[in-house]
C-alpha cells in the first residue's frame, strides 16, 4: 500500500516544497513535450530524454529503458551517473526484487520508493542491498513509459541525498512523461516498420529492372534505382523532364504524366511516369518510370536469353524476313532457320512472329 502520509511529510520538508511547481511553467513543460515528440530514432530520444529529465527534476541519476516490441528485451538504455556494473547488476538481480518494478507493472502507475516503505525498509530490503546500494539510492521514482500496446519500458530518476524527497506532483509528472515517451517510442517503431517495409518493396523493384523513383517529402533529391538512372541519362534534359513527370496535380490518389523527349543517341520518344502515392508517413510518391521510342530499339535483355545464331535470326524476323529469306541472307538452311525460330520462341515464351516483334521492340500502345 502507498505510504501517503510518507508522501506528506516530504511534501511538507524544505527541499520538497521548492518543487511543487514545473520550472517556467506550463508553456516550458509544453516545449519538453514538443521536444521528446520530435524525436525520429530511439538514439534521438534517448538524448532529449536526459535532457528533459535533467531540467525537469534537476537529478544527478537518471535514465530510461524501452524495450523491444517483439522480445520485451532492452533496446535502448540511456543512463547517467550511474555505473556500468550498477546497470548489468539490476538486470541480471535487481529487477527481479525491485518493489517499484512490481507496483509499476500491476498497476502501471508511476511509483516513489518511500511512497512503498519507510527509509529503514527500504535499506533493508534485497533491491537495495544486491543492486542500489552501490550508489546509495535513498529516493527512487520509476514510471511506467506506456502506450497503446502497454508498458513499453521505463523512466526512473533518483538520489543519494537524504534530504531529497520526491513530491505527489512529481510522481504525478513522472507518469506523465512516461506516456509521452511511450507514444513517442510507438511513433518511432511505427516509422521504422514503414521504412523496412519500403525498403524491402524498393530492394524487389530493383531486382525486375524496372525503372523506379521515390520522391519523399522533405528530401532535396528524389531517390532513383539504378535502372531509373540508365533509362534518363537516355534523355536530353533528363532531370528535367523527371520533375515534370513527379509534379502532383493537386490530387491525393495516383497519377500519370508523360513528356515528350529527344534521345542521347538520336531521334525522340515519349517518357512516361506513373506514380501512386503512400499515405500514413508522409505522402512517398513512388513513380514507375517507362521510355517509348518513335524507332524503337531492340530490347538486349530479351535477346540475353538466345543464343549469338538465335539471335541473328530473329532480329531478321523483326525485318520482316520470312525464313527463307533469312536463310538465304545467313546461308543457312530454311530447315535450320525454322528450328532457331522454335527455339527462341520457346525461350522468349511467344508464339508467333508478331508477339516475337512486338517484345523484342517494346511495343506498347501510345497515349495522351
Amino acid at each position: 500500500m502507498i505510504r501517503h502520509e510518507a508522501v506528506d511529510s516530504i511534501q511538507n520538508s524544505r527541499v520538497a516544497s521548492a518543487r511543487d511547481e514545473v520550472p517556467g511553467g506550463g508553456v516550458e513543460l509544453l516545449r519538453v513535450v514538443q521536444m521528446l515528440c520530435a524525436a525520429s530514432c530511439l538514439e534521438e530520444l534517448g538524448r532529449r530524454f536526459d535532457v528533459a529529465l535533467r531540467w525537469l527534476f534537476d537529478v544527478p541519476m537518471r535514465g530510461l529503458y524501452a524495450n523491444d516490441e517483439w522480445t520485451g528485451a532492452p533496446r535502448l538504455v540511456t543512463s547517467a551517473n550511474v555505473s556500468d556494473v550498477f546497470l548489468a547488476r539490476y538486470e541480471e538481480y535487481g529487477r527481479a526484487v525491485d518493489p517499484l518494478d512490481a507496483h509499476m507493472a500491476t498497476t502501471g502507475r508511476a511509483a516513489y520508493n518511500i511512497a512503498l516503505m519507510s527509509m529503514e525498509e527500504w535499506l533493508e530490503s534485497p533491491v537495495y542491498t544486491k543492486v542500489l546500494g552501490l550508489h546509495d539510492i535513498r529516493h527512487l521514482v520509476q514510471a511506467p513509459v506506456a502506450g497503446g500496446n502497454g508498458i513499453v519500458g521505463s523512466i526512473h530518476f533518483c538520489t543519494s541525498d537524504p534530504t531529497r524527497g520526491f513530491t505527489t506532483h512529481e510522481v504525478r509528472l513522472a507518469e506523465a512523461l512516461g506516456r509521452v515517451v511511450g507514444t513517442t517510442i510507438e511513433k518511432i517503431q511505427s516509422l521504422e516498420r514503414f521504412e523496412r517495409q519500403r525498403d524491402q518493396a524498393w530492394d524487389a523493384l530493383g531486382l525486375t529492372g524496372v525503372p523506379v523513383v521515390m520522391s519523399e517529402p522533405g528530401a532535396l533529391e528524389p531517390r532513383l534505382n539504378d535502372a531509373a538512372r540508365r533509362l534518363l541519362a537516355q534523355v536530353v534534359d533528363g532531370e528535367q523532364h523527371l520533375y515534370k513527370l513527379l509534379a502532383r496535380p493537386g490530387t491525393s490518389g495516383g497519377f500519370s504524366h508523360h513528356t515528350d523527349v529527344e534521345l542521347t543517341r538520336g531521334g525522340s520518344g515519349l517518357l512516361y511516369g506513373i506514380s501512386s502515392v503512400t499515405h500514413g508517413h508522409g505522402d512517398t510518391v513512388i513513380t514507375v518510370l517507362e521510355l517509348q521510342r518513335d524507332e524503337p530499339e531492340i530490347s538486349e535483355l530479351a535477346l540475353a536469353a538466345l543464343t549469338p545464331r538465335e539471335r541473328e535470326v530473329v532480329l531478321r524476323v523483326v525485318e520482316g524476313l520470312t525464313d527463307r529469306q533469312i536463310a538465304e541472307r545467313l546461308r543457312l538452311s530454311p530447315h535450320t532457320v525454322t528450328q532457331h525460330v522454335k527455339r527462341a520462341y520457346r525461350k522468349l515464351d511467344v508464339d508467333s512472329r508478331v508477339s516475337l516483334t512486338r517484345l523484342l521492340l517494346g511495343l506498347r500502345s501510345r497515349h495522351g
